[in-house]
């Protein structure tokens, strides 16, 4: 019966400490009103749109810069881009940074213009939008299958 009572007092203190050594659970929301943080949101999203607005590039118009959609967008924007860059170092320095903007190859005359152009923020601008054109389009070759084991006698 000494054996029963010792393992039964052992069984006992166990489970009293592993009781004792839990931690307590988490509390749930005291207030389920999520207005306050609704509201936190929002204003967090406002100052991030703010912040972007800020950042976005802007045309000549002073409006928020898109590029063409259209072909006579796009040829407007390039005699436009013409027009500029045969201006005042202010006006080449503007053409510099729409045909920047654009990105297309359309621009590449623009740019290579201003690489040559004698003021240092032109040429600056327009060396850093040609980063974007540098290297052959199409003209990396994928090698799909390895060649033959005789490729010097092909030749």
């Amino acid at each position: 019966m000494s054996q029963f009572f010792a393992g039964g007092a052992a069984i006992v203190l166990a489970l009293l400490l592993w009781g004792m050594g839990r931690r307590p659970r988490k509390t749930l929301l005291r207030s389920t009103d999520a207005a306050a943080v609704a509201a936190l949101n929002r204003a967090q999203v406002e100052l991030v749109q703010q912040a972007q607005a800020e950042l976005a590039p802007v045309g000549l118009d002073g409006e928020p810069w898109s590029p063409p959609s259209t072909t006579a967008e796009r040829l407007t924007l390039e005699t436009e881009l013409r027009r500029l860059i045969s201006g005042d170092p202010e006006q080449r320095l503007e053409a510099v940074r729409l045909a920047a903007l654009w990105g297309h190859s359309a621009g590449l005359p623009v740019l290579r213009r201003g690489l040559r152009d004698p003021d240092p923020r032109i040429v600056e601008a327009a060396a850093a939008a040609m980063e974007r054109h540098r290297g052959a389009p199409g003209r990396r070759s994928v090698q799909l299958a390895r060649p033959p084991r005789n490729v010097a006698r092909m030749r």
